[in-house]
């Protein structure tokens, strides 16, 4: 069985489609987190991983809410993630929190910053070209179906 024939596609397509769905990074990081720990326990499903994605994210009222739970709650102009460390009547206290905030453009004084890291994309075709081939992912589909 090669890769294109086994689970990991699908797994891999499943991935890239949470990183549309949810569009906040902190949260697809502790989605991928999750999904790594499920390999770790079933490293050669990866079908069952795909399956067991949809479940890992579920929307829940307040007062559903334990503490210890990992958290992304959303306000009017913030999304926070963070654990579930109090509940209280009116406010939850969230501990090891991450904010994320979405303006459209923001300026930055270059005295400002201390590093920048590059988004790279297309190494592969860069470092070797040969082993790029276009649309490899719908290959197994046109096989099924052509």
């Amino acid at each position: 069985m090669t890769f294109q024939e086994s689970d990991y596609p699908g797994l891999k397509r499943e991935m890239v489609n949470l990183i549309h769905k949810y569009k906040n990074p902190a949260l697809v990081v502790e989605v991928l987190k999750e999904i790594w720990e499920t390999h770790k326990q079933i490293p050669i499903y990866p079908g069952i991983i795909s399956m067991c994605l949809p479940s890992m994210v579920k929307e829940k009222k307040i007062g559903e809410l334990k503490k210890g739970e990992r958290v992304l709650i959303k306000t009017g102009t913030l999304e926070i993630l963070g654990t579930v460390k109090l509940k209280k009547k009116d406010r939850i206290v969230l501990e090891n929190s991450e904010v994320l905030k979405r303006p459209k453009s923001r300026e930055v004084k270059n005295e400002e910053v201390k590093k920048v890291l590059s988004l790279e994309r297309g190494v592969l075709e860069k470092i070797w070209p040969t082993l790029v081939f276009k649309d490899a992912d719908d290959r197994r589909s046109k096989r099924k179906h052509g």
